[in-house]
């Protein structure tokens, strides 16, 4: 009876192995990734020089800016906030939307329209700390998915650095929106394998990972019981 239940478990493991093995696998090499690596250099953070955003000087003329129009801000509602700042050596309302933010000419209340090329080089250089080169400066229809997807505008900078590290800008105001490197996009493969987010579903993936959970769990104890005998030479 026993040599019975032996054989069974020897089967069962087996096919919980074949089952389960080979995302064991993946949680075991993605866990160590993101082990391996301090998460400021997988993100990137020390490509960027120590800067503070652009603030009004002492003596900016503000007695010739102009309130922004209400059929602007109704326009684009909801708005979140409207900061006065300068913009490349200009008075600017920076609007924050819930989605992006424009840029109004503090002067003439129009909206700013896309900046220059050889504007966000500048502003690339100046920003930046690596010691790559500049190998394309682009303005993209629409962000990469790689930053999200979204449906408008950016400027993309890619360098040559051994990371090729690529910093975007928002399209009218110059910030930095984002930053990527190989580390992190290596990063975010990983990190889907490991959580089996594989078709970006919250359903689909919970019910997936719960049940590779089980079968690992379930691998493990028939291996341990399989053990048990083995150490006791049951064969």
């Amino acid at each position: 009876m026993l040599m019975k239940k032996i054989v069974w478990t020897r089967k069962a493991h087996k096919w919980l192995a074949l089952i389960a093995g080979v995302q064991v696998l993946i949680w075991a090499v993605s866990g160590l990734y993101m082990t391996l690596f301090d998460i400021n250099v997988i993100r990137g953070e020390h490509l960027l020089k120590e800067h503070a955003e652009s603030q009004i000087a002492s003596g900016a003329d503000v007695s010739s800016i102009v309130p922004i129009s209400p059929a602007l801000l109704a326009e684009h509602a909801p708005v979140q906030s409207i900061t006065l700042k300068y913009y490349f050596g200009q008075l600017v309302y920076e609007v924050r939307k819930k989605r992006g933010r424009i840029i109004v000419d503090a002067y003439t209340g129009d909206i700013k329209t896309s900046l220059e090329k050889e504007v966000i080089q500048r502003q690339a250089e100046t920003i930046y700390a690596g010691e790559g080169a500049i190998e394309s400066i682009q303005r993209l229809q629409r962000y990469p998915g790689e930053i999200g997807g979204r449906q408008q505008p950016v400027w993309q900078v890619e360098y040559d650095d051994w990371l090729n590290s690529t910093l975007y800008f928002h399209d009218t105001s110059g910030q930095l929106v984002s930053k990527r490197t190989d580390l992190w996009r290596v990063f975010d493969l990983f990190w889907i394998l490991h959580i089996m987010d594989f078709l970006r579903s919250d359903g689909f993936t919970g019910y997936l990972f719960r049940f590779f959970s089980i079968a690992s769990l379930l691998m493990a104890l028939l291996g341990t019981w399989l053990l048990y005998f083995r150490l006791k030479g049951v064969n």
